[in-house]
């Protein structure tokens, strides 16, 4: 008995049957996805917004607050900016 190996050709038509099959099923379950009618659309009646908002502004006016200062210092910004033109003749 010896073994038998499918021609290249042949195992590419397998594949590529299974590809076809596979994205005939894939957009079948998008377009049932898709169709069916779907139980998480918002509902008809919505919360009633708020009839007052207020903001408490008082932790602007602790002393915690007002001891936090700036984290970090200054960056010194440098006398030159950028590189030595390489292009210009040196004498």
């Amino acid at each position: 008995m010896s073994i038998t190996f499918l021609p290249e050709d042949r195992k590419q038509k397998y594949l590529l049957l299974l590809l076809g099959l596979l994205c005939v099923f894939a957009v079948f379950v998008a377009w049932y996805q898709f169709s069916r009618e779907s139980s998480f659309f918002l509902p008809e009646t919505q919360p009633e917004p708020p009839q007052q908002i207020t903001i408490d502004f008082t932790i602007f006016e602790d002393p915690a607050f007002l001891e936090l200062g700036n984290p970090r210092p200054a960056i010194p910004l440098p006398d030159t900016v950028g590189k030595r033109n390489p292009f210009v003749p040196s004498l």
